[in-house]
């Protein structure tokens, strides 16, 4: 007699994926997990949902309005029991490491995983989980693959779609480093390391120049504010010219065949010193 088909989507929160799930196949159950996919998964399609952290209502992740989602969801797999979640069911999370090692449980997920292949799924998908490298969940991506192995090895269907790339293999340590793909990106990447280094270098020279450039501006400012004289200088002031009759006092004799030119009067020399 076949075993009756249970088909299970797990549901995480990376965007690149999370819209594609199955939500219009009634054939799928979908378990859902993280305060980032609730608000995601169409209301009232998820058939369970895993909330594995401890309850900290007034945390960012723990939003009031998550808090009342676990309170009307029917079915709420929970860590410990908590009397704002009603619906709640206590994973035996002793009975999952006892037979599976402490060593792979990484995520809820990974829970999650587990779950299934004890309740006998036949097919499970994953759909918003990428556990992208070079962030927090790249730690996590080993639990993932030790039970998509574990589930392959009892025929369970296990899959992703094209959008993810959870299943995408790290380099082997060592054995890829001859090859052609690791050695052009490494240059590649230290191409690019040494581009990002003289732009830096750029940028920190036009900082440097830019607080030049201010401090001028500062100094043009005060003295634009401070100094009281605003008039325009279009021509030579007139106060600064010596009185016409200064100018008459001084008598140059046309008939004198000397080349030597009288001395000025005193008064003369004193409109100059």
């Amino acid at each position: 007699m076949d075993k009756p088909e249970l088909k299970v989507a797990l549901i995480g929160s990376a965007p690149a994926s999370i819209r594609l799930a199955p939500y219009n196949d009634p054939s799928w159950q979908v378990w859902g997990c993280s305060p980032g996919a609730y608000g995601v998964v169409p209301r009232g399609r998820s058939n369970i949902w895993f909330e594995m952290h401890r309850y900290e209502p007034g945390q960012t992740w723990f939003s009031p309005e998550y808090c009342q989602f676990l309170r009307d969801h029917p079915c709420v797999v929970v860590a410990e029991p908590r009397p704002e979640i009603p619906n709640g069911i206590m994973l035996d999370y002793d009975m999952l490491v006892k037979k599976y090692s402490p060593y792979f449980f990484t995520s809820s997920i990974a829970w999650m995983m587990a779950h299934a292949i004890e309740i006998g799924a036949t097919k499970i998908g994953l759909w918003g989980v990428d556990m992208a490298a070079n962030e927090e969940y790249e730690a996590q991506r080993a639990g993932l693959h030790y039970f998509a192995l574990i589930a392959a090895q009892k025929g369970i269907e296990v899959g992703v779609p094209p959008e993810s790339d959870l299943f995408r293999p790290r380099f082997l340590y060592g054995v890829d480093e001859v090859k052609h793909f690791h050695v052009k990106m490494r240059a590649r990447r230290e191409e690019l390391n040494q581009r990002l280094m003289a732009a830096e270098q750029a940028v920190q020279q036009k900082q440097h120049e830019a607080a030049f450039i201010r401090g001028a501006l500062d100094d043009l400012n005060y003295c634009f504010q401070t100094w009281p004289d605003k008039t325009n200088y279009l021509e030579p002031p007139k106060a600064a010219l010596p009185p016409a009759e200064v100018f008459q006092s001084v008598v140059f004799d046309t008939a004198q065949t000397s080349t030597e030119v009288p001395a000025a009067t005193p008064s003369v020399m004193a409109n100059f010193r």
